[in-house]
């Protein structure tokens, strides 16, 4: 036997297989390298038999399939657990849109924490007839105005920032106006130790009837006194 044949039954087989009078273990005998791989060889299966041995015994089937069976049992479990958790998820979800969100989406007005208060300073109108002004402009809820009963010429008002803007702009715009009646009667809240308001136009009539009927009056007692 060649050392090529030798190797190639190495390849193949196992040395525990073979007889004591094999071609493998009689060309081993007279052939050193060939000596020397079977050697290594054997080493090699006594330790993979080793090793083998050493391992634990495996399971019982019957454990194997318990463990299978607890296993999917839990999956199972857990898949309706996912399941119930998202459906009261999906339920709190919509509690709260009904409850906090749909309500303030409705609502036609700001709530209380985007109301302004701002007290507006007045020069020609009194305090009333700026509320009466701006009082069309304040329809949101939670928008009003107050006027001040001890005579001061200004007039607070709460509302949003654009209505406080708007305010402010339409009082400015009524006190800068020279044919405001204010100006024109001369007694706006701008005066010096004034308080007078302006005079609507028929009270304005009514007391020009009764100064002319009291310029009447007066020529004709003063006739009568000289005739006596």
């Amino acid at each position: 036997m060649t050392c090529e044949e030798c190797l190639s039954e190495l390849a193949t087989g196992s040395l525990r297989e073979m007889a004591g009078d094999s071609a493998v273990i009689q060309h081993c005998a007279t052939c050193p390298d060939c000596s020397r791989l079977t050697t290594l060889l054997r080493d090699r299966e006594y330790n993979a038999a080793n090793v083998l041995n050493n391992l634990p015994p495996m399971s019982n089937p019957i454990t194997l399939a318990e463990t299978a069976v607890t296993t999917a049992h839990r999956r199972r479990v857990g898949r309706v657990v996912v399941m119930l958790s998202g459906a009261a998820l999906v339920v709190t979800i919509w509690f709260t849109a009904a409850t906090l969100i749909l309500p303030a989406m409705r609502s036609d007005g700001p709530t209380t924490s985007t109301l302004l208060t701002e007290t507006i300073p007045l020069s020609c109108l009194s305090p009333q007839q700026a509320a009466d002004i701006i009082d069309p402009y304040l329809r949101t809820r939670g928008s009003l105005y107050y006027v001040p009963k001890s005579g001061i010429s200004a007039i607070t008002v709460r509302g949003t920032a654009a209505q406080l803007r708007k305010s402010k702009d339409i009082i400015r715009n009524f006190e800068s106006d020279p044919a405001a009646a204010c100006r024109i009667t001369g007694g706006g809240q701008g005066s010096a130790g004034s308080n007078k308001v302006p005079t609507a136009p028929a009270e304005r009539a009514e007391a020009k009837e009764r100064t002319e009927s009291k310029e009447r009056t007066e020529p004709k007692e003063r006739t009568e006194l000289k005739k006596q």
